[in-house]
């Protein structure tokens, strides 16, 4: 188990990857975000996007659970206190395979606690390399003695 003290400022990873298929887009999109760019192939098509596009919401479920999966399961998390930004890119597209990476951007330690510390921390995307959402969230951790 990793905790505050053994995350650095800098540190990146990359985590896995995910194949996009136009069936869990749809699915996703019908439980969680119904616009039709998302469930209707033929509406999406004759959107500005020119075809079926994920839910920027999926992008960020897929690149959480690669992340959680391959990087956070070994930090002593306690939660997120908030999301600083979120950015979406690109759409991800059917056939698509989204790769996540992140990397420590900042810590912090409260005046009030010696229980845990906090961790900015910025999550991405990326299809073909290239980024499709970025998102920065501040983590609470908890610390392991020093």
């Amino acid at each position: 188990m990793r905790y505050f003290e053994d995350l650095t400022v800098g540190d990146d990873a990359t985590f896995g990857e995910w194949p996009v298929t136009s069936e869990e887009i749809v699915s996703f999109a019908e439980q969680w975000d119904p616009q039709p760019m998302h469930v209707d192939e033929a509406a999406a098509e004759a959107s500005v996007h020119g075809g079926l596009i994920a839910s920027g919401l999926h992008t960020v479920g897929i690149a959480m659970r690669l992340w959680v999966d391959e990087w956070l399961v070994d930090v002593a998390n306690k939660g997120a206190r908030y999301i600083q930004r979120i950015e979406f890119h690109e759409p991800v597209r059917p056939g698509d395979t989204v790769v996540a990476r992140g990397e420590v951007l900042e810590k912090t330690t409260p005046d009030h606690t010696d229980s845990h510390g906090y961790v900015d921390y910025e999550l991405s995307a990326h299809v073909d390399g290239e980024p499709v959402m970025t998102m920065v969230t501040d983590l609470v951790v908890e610390r392991g003695g020093e």
